[in-house]
């Protein structure tokens, strides 16, 4: 494939506690060369990794973007410019080699970019060169946006992500590179009658596991031996009620809960 989503990342005022909850849940390993005891926390399945970033000043937490690699940076800015003027980037600093650039699409969602043949930070080449699959590994990530049908064909046209039939029925684009899957919803405001209303953007991620049944097993036993590492639960009000549903009739997983900052995750066994 041209592009491949390498990682994802989210924001929080707990990140070390997040970090230890997708090791311990998800089996998610740590870089063993690196170590950022004041910049965040990095795990990944040996193909994706996933950054717990610190809360700073002026941000907001949750689910923040996703990365991927490309074959040639050039080539993205080309069909950018050509097709899509609503879109930008602009470069990272040099202490980023594994996010080079970081630009948005269309509708402002952003994402990171990197060449495939750019040095790579340490911590992902750590698990480049350890190459390692896993049972349970990080498989969608999901973003609600205005306009969702522009914004598909613009991850269709620009990183030759693959269209793929969309499971749920719901309104929703369905784009992978082969591995994991991106997930473009549509975002409008009378879509959160009941609730309420959550801004455009990253929406959750996905998780393919094993077996569901041993998965929520290991899950009790995970929040059993320690509180911290408990997942959030969902429903249990009227309003949570409807934020259930809502995520439930969304995914196209089996399994749907809040990370212990409130990331929602979808997870499936198929």
């Amino acid at each position: 494939m041209f592009a491949q989503i390498n990682h994802m990342a989210m924001v929080s005022a707990q990140w070390p506690i997040i970090g230890r909850f997708y090791e311990a849940t998800f089996g998610l390993k740590t870089s063993g060369k690196v170590s950022r005891p004041a910049n965040g926390m990095t795990v990944g399945d040996g193909i994706v990794g996933l950054n717990i970033n610190p809360l700073r000043d002026g941000y907001v937490g949750g689910l923040d973007h996703f990365g991927m690699r490309v074959d040639q940076v050039d080539i993205v800015l080309e069909r950018m410019k050509k097709n899509f003027s609503q879109a930008g980037m602009v470069k990272r600093p040099s202490t980023r080699p594994f996010a080079a650039y970081s630009a948005h699409d269309p509708d402002g969602n952003v994402f990171d970019l990197a060449e495939k043949t750019s040095k790579l930070n340490e911590i992902y080449a750590d698990q480049a060169e350890k190459s390692w699959t896993q049972d349970r590994y990080l498989n969608k990530f999901a973003i609600r946006t205005p306009n969702a049908e522009r914004v598909a064909e613009f991850y269709h046209q620009v990183f030759e992500l693959d269209v793929v039939k969309n499971p749920t029925g719901k309104p929703g684009f369905y784009l992978t590179d082969g591995h994991v899957t991106l997930l473009i919803l549509p975002w409008s405001i009378d879509l959160f009658a009941g609730m309420a209303i959550k801004r455009p953007g990253p929406d959750h991620i996905g998780f393919k596991v094993e077996n569901i049944d041993s998965f929520k097993e290991h899950m009790r036993s995970v929040a059993g031996a320690n509180y911290y590492l408990s997942p959030m639960a969902l429903g249990g009000s009227k309003e949570a009620d409807v934020r259930k549903n809502f995520l439930a009739e969304t995914c196209a997983g089996k399994l749907q809960f809040a990370d212990p900052g409130a990331v929602w995750i979808d997870v499936t066994d198929e």
